[in-house]
């Protein structure tokens, strides 16, 4: 779980700086950190800090990115609890609460 976690924290990185680039080419250069939050605080915990440790070795080393990226500063991690975690609306089935909670958000209101 956690390395699923820390591969969707990588690649949630690389989108992230994609679009700094965008918008530094367009003329709007972002001046502070972008801002990923995180539910799994052992994914987390690695990111900031990926000491070795027997249960990360086989970490595939491009996954590292998002280490190098919060130590650049161009990157800012923040766990946010699941129950919380509206972008859950789009991988999930969720309960109907849940749902309504994370559709009103968006800012979407049922038909």
């Amino acid at each position: 779980m956690t390395e699923a976690e820390y591969v969707c924290l990588s690649d949630a990185a690389c989108e992230a700086n994609w679009l700094r680039n965008l918008y530094q080419e367009v003329g709007f250069p972002e001046k502070e950190s972008t801002l990923i939050y995180g539910d799994n605080q052992s994914a987390l915990a690695i990111a900031e800090n990926p000491c070795y440790h027997k249960r990360t070795k086989h970490f595939d080393i491009k996954h590292h990115y998002i280490h190098d990226q919060v130590q650049k500063g161009v990157m800012t991690l923040q766990y946010l609890p699941t129950a919380q975690m509206t972008a859950d609306i789009f991988t999930k089935a969720l309960p109907r609460q849940a749902h309504e909670l994370h559709m009103a958000s968006l800012g979407m209101t049922s038909a």
